[in-house]
């Protein structure tokens, strides 16, 4: 850059042409040829006539004085000057060896070119033949010794050919080696970045103190660096940093792919009087995930480009939908929803959605059985790396599958309680090859059950965390390349206090992080640099000079040459070192009184190539624009031509305003090729669609509450089955407010279950296995809140036990839990009517139910949807359409009677839950509130009332 008075010119070369302004003056205002004269015998005609119009002799002075300014500020623009008052780069003594100090460490990049621009302009003055030095400030291994000699024509190649680092300055060890090397220069020119940090003014002084000094500061503009990041499951926060703290200010950061891709832009605001603000990124979680990088938009440098590894990044986990629940905060799902909460983006759906999004985690809590085609998916996405979590349970303790790390025994193993010999266990230090290792283990926690792992060789191996006495708690196992994991108690607290407590959720976080082969306790390993940044934020790969990384120093070095900020691999994944991490660059305000200051650091500078080119520009359309007037190209303005201009200018002042719909936030929504689009969240209308498929059966289903029965193939079991239910239904609407409409014959296969509320199941002698289609719609329907009555109508035989063992073959695959009988006090006995039996055709028969539903069971707020007996309820029901009984019943008109009372328990059961189940601990509530030994409460009723509604 050569200075010329209060001027630096970056291309001094192009003022040259100035040299031909007198020539093209001389053009412009010589008189046009004369025309050539043709006698025409018509022209005689008009000898005599004076013309109106003349051509002048010459240009007119003004025209030609346009374009003569035109071409000056054309020139003057093309040289790149630079107004700098006090800019010259002459010294006092112009004898002597001239030191160039260049700072080239990552605050640099953004205005490198004028750092070097300044550096070879210093070398036009002084001596020809005076010797140069140069003295970098960036630390490197080859880096140039001060002392070196350098012709000005070689000193001019060197800093053509320099280029910013990716890591800072080290000013302290640059003057070490200026001290060490002897040079006594007699001046020193200093092209600085004019950042504060590793000892900015401190540095200038120990210069000034050696020889003249002369400063040229070019501090970035805009945002220095990208300081830190904050994840969420939707979103992420960037912190950007300035050096300059003066004025409003606005940039953007955008989000890019690793193949440099943007998926989002965001508005980065500084507001005058702060150094930092935050740009803010809402996205959804499948794009995040893709997400590698976050770049100041139009920011060239290491230190506004921040990568994103996968320690960093948000885990997408997938949990599978198990239906709706009766009491959702007491489930299994949301305890491992709130622990996932904090650090992963969670969503729910059946297996088959889930896979199709590749989450890092899913988790299924406690499944006993998986469809055979959901368990190949399963199993498939494991392979190729996928974390399968899973958690115990009674369906899982009844009933297990392949999809597991070891063997499990066909019970669970109560710990505690009144049979039970073993008291509750606590859980045993973490094995140190466990990926729990380091984590606390919770004194107060205790394990009440849990599911027990068949003895196997390799089972030590398998087990990440144990019990007291040894037991297995976690195990995880390789499946491919990726892990089965399975907690052996549930996730709530039905089996252990280990969901209240905080370790179970960094139980969770490091099980996600090892699933997918990132180890969390990588003190011992090292990381290789695969990709580094260059100085101007460049990706590229990692060349010799870099070397691994401990993992130990990972959270502590300092990019350097030997570690470069980029992506290194270790036994965690992906981590990302970089150039701005905690970084807190300021500008140097105070500068040595001796310092000849130029450039930013002189804080006058202004750029002069933009205006003088935009001048040159306005001047020849203001000449092209005469032109055109004057040869008569362009239209004179009616009044329709002024009123079509006006209009059209309106339009476009039109479309420059923002409309309704560019004024509303938006969202990102994925396509089927995997691409996401931005689409409008504005409130709209969404017609409902409507499809072919719909059967006015499903319509009358979804309008009018109705019971459903399993459509068989024996018609006249059929037959019998909808009459009992009609019959039911007809007790229903005379004796309570629930009113349902005539019952449907169904299809497992084909009809939708999800419609009614309880399906009656009479199950025929010979009945075949169903199909696996139809198993798992009941699954699915089970897990949604359905209710399913199996009556094998086998009564009649001797005993009261109901042989289940056609049930076996019948409904295989069905995901049942663990059955009981149903116990004496259960609320299904008293939620309308108090009853002590529950009759059909058959007295005295016993009925189970699942484990979940009695009152003294650890799941005691659950609801049973599962009911199996054998007391022919559907014969009792049973009338014809005059309402007249069509079966005997064994006890005659009372046991009828009993049966209908326990039809209207069961369907008000289902419909209405154990709302009820209070009054079943009455009893125990007022003991426990220390009213069992005090007088009866004349405000209290003995017992309630028998027989009526309850």
């Amino acid at each position: 850059m050569t200075a010329l008075g209060p001027f630096l010119f970056g291309a001094p070369m192009a003022l040259l042409a100035l040299i031909s302004l007198p020539i093209i003056w001389w053009v412009l205002r010589a008189t046009p040829p004369a025309p050539r004269d043709v006698e025409l015998p018509s022209l005689r005609l008009l000898e005599g006539v004076e013309p109106k119009e003349e051509t002048p002799a010459r240009t007119p002075w003004w025209v030609w004085l346009i374009r003569t300014l035109a071409a000056a500020a054309a020139i003057a623009g093309l040289s790149q000057p630079v107004y700098a008052p006090g800019a010259r780069n002459e010294a006092p003594d112009a004898g002597g060896a001239l030191l160039v100090v260049v700072d080239n460490g990552w605050p640099s990049a953004p205005r490198w070119s004028e750092l070097i621009d300044s550096a070879t302009a210093t070398l036009d003055t002084g001596g020809r033949d005076a010797a140069t030095h140069l003295l970098l400030t960036a630390p490197q291994t080859l880096n140039v010794d001060p002392a070196t000699r350098l012709s000005r024509t070689d000193m001019a190649k060197r800093l053509s050919s320099l280029r910013p680092q990716a890591w800072s300055t080290d000013r302290t060890e640059a003057l070490a080696r200026l001290k060490a090397s002897g040079l006594k220069p007699a001046r020193i020119f200093w092209a600085s970045d004019g950042i504060e940090d590793e000892g900015g003014r401190a540095f200038a002084a120990a210069l000034s103190a050696i020889a003249p000094l002369s400063v040229y500061a070019a501090p970035p503009n805009g945002p220095a660096a990208i300081t830190s990041i904050a994840s969420q499951t939707d979103s992420v926060s960037v912190t950007l940093r300035r050096v300059q703290p003066r004025g409003d200010e606005r940039s953007f950061v955008s989000a890019l792919t690793l193949d440099g891709s943007a998926l989002a832009t965001a508005e980065a605001v500084f507001i005058d009087g702060e150094r930092e603000t935050i740009a803010s990124f809402s996205i959804p979680a499948a794009a995040l995930s893709r997400i590698a990088r976050f770049t100041a938009t139009g920011r060239q440098g290491a230190g506004t480009v921040w990568l994103w590894d996968s320690t960093n990044r948000s885990r997408r986990v997938g949990l599978v939908d198990t239906g709706s629940v009766a009491q959702p905060l007491l489930s299994d799902m949301h305890y491992v929803r709130k622990a996932l909460e904090p650090f992963a983006s969670i969503t729910e759906g059946n297996i088959e959605a889930l896979v199709s999004t590749s989450p890092d985690a899913i988790i299924l809590t406690d499944i006993g059985q998986i469809q055979p085609d959901d368990a190949t998916r399963l199993a498939e996405w494991v392979e190729q790396g996928g974390a399968l979590i899973r958690f115990a349970g009674p369906h899982l303790a009844a009933q297990g599958d392949d999809l597991l790390p070891v063997a499990l025994r066909r019970s669970s193993r109560a710990l505690g309680g009144a049979l039970a010999w073993d008291e509750p266990q606590a859980m045993a230090r973490f094995p140190e090859t466990s990926p729990f290792d380091g984590l606390s283990i919770p004194p107060d926690v205790r394990i009440r059950q849990q599911v027990l792992a068949k003895p196997a060789p390799d089972l030590a191996r398998k087990t990440w965390a144990r019990l007291a006495d040894g037991s297995p708690l976690v195990t995880a196992d390789a499946r491919g390349s990726g892990t089965l994991i399975l907690f052996h108690i549930t996730a709530g607290p039905d089996w252990s206090d280990l969901p209240y407590s905080g370790t179970f959720e960094q139980m969770l976080r490091r099980s996600i992080a090892a699933g997918r082969g990132e180890s969390v306790n990588d003190a011992e390993g090292a990381y290789s640099p695969q990709l580094v940044l260059d100085g101007y934020g460049r990706l590229a790969s990692a060349g010799a000079n870099a070397a691994p990384l401990k993992a130990a120093d990972f959270d502590t070095v300092k990019p350097s040459e030997a570690h470069p900020p980029g992506l290194y691999q270790g036994p965690s994944g992906t981590r990302a070192l970089n150039t701005g991490a905690g970084a807190r660059p300021s500008l140097i305000e105070s500068w040595p009184p001796a310092a000849r200051l130029l450039g930013d650091a002189e804080a006058r500078s202004l750029r002069l190539a933009g205006p003088l080119l935009s001048l040159a520009a306005i001047l020849l359309a203001i000449d092209l624009f005469i032109a055109l007037f004057v040869a008569g190209f362009l239209p004179r303005l009616g009044r329709r031509t002024k009123s079509a201009a006006a209009l059209l200018l309106l339009c476009t002042l039109g479309l420059g305003l923002p409309s309704p719909a560019e004024a509303q936030t938006y969202r990102y929504e994925q396509m089927p090729d995997g691409t996401f689009r931005r689409v409008s969240t504005a409130p709209q209308v969404v017609p409902m669609a409507r499809t072919g498929n719909t059967t006015q059966k499903e319509i009358d289903a979804a309008l009018t509450m109705r019971l459903g029965y399993v459509e068989t193939a024996d018609r006249a079991l059929n037959t019998r089955t909808r009459a009992g239910l009609s019959g039911l239904s007809s007790v229903l609407n005379l004796r309570t407010s629930v009113e349902p409409a005539e019952p449907d014959a169904l299809n497992l296969e084909t009809d939708a279950l999800e419609l009614y509320p309880l399906i009656y199941f009479s199950v025929p002698e010979t009945a075949p296995a169903l199909s696996e289609t139809a198993i798992s719609r009941l699954n699915a329907y089970l897990r949604s809140g359905g209710a399913l009555v199996i009556d094998t109508r086998a009564g009649g035989t001797i005993g009261t036990d109901t042989d289940v063992a056609p049930l076996e073959t019948l409904l295989e695959g069905l995901d049942a839990p663990p059955l009981q009988p149903t116990p004496a006090n259960h609320v299904l006995a008293r939620s309308f009517y108090l009853l002590d039996d529950y009759p059909g055709r058959f007295a005295n028969r016993r009925m189970w139910i699942e484990r979940t539903g009695g009152p003294n069971a650890p799941r005691g707020d659950g609801v049973s949807r599962l009911f199996i007996g054998d007391a022919d309820w559907i014969s009792a029901w049973a009338v014809d359409e005059r309402g007249r009984d069509l079966y005997s019943v064994d006890g005659g008109p009372q046991q009828r009677e009993m049966a209908r009372r326990f039809g209207v328990n069961l369907v008000m059961y289902v419909l209405t839950g154990n709302y009820k189940d209070d009054q079943v601990h009455l009893p125990a509530l007022l003991e426990r509130l220390g009213n069992g030994d005090e007088a009866e409460d004349p405000r209290l009723p003995d017992r309630l009332p028998e027989g009526g509604p309850q």
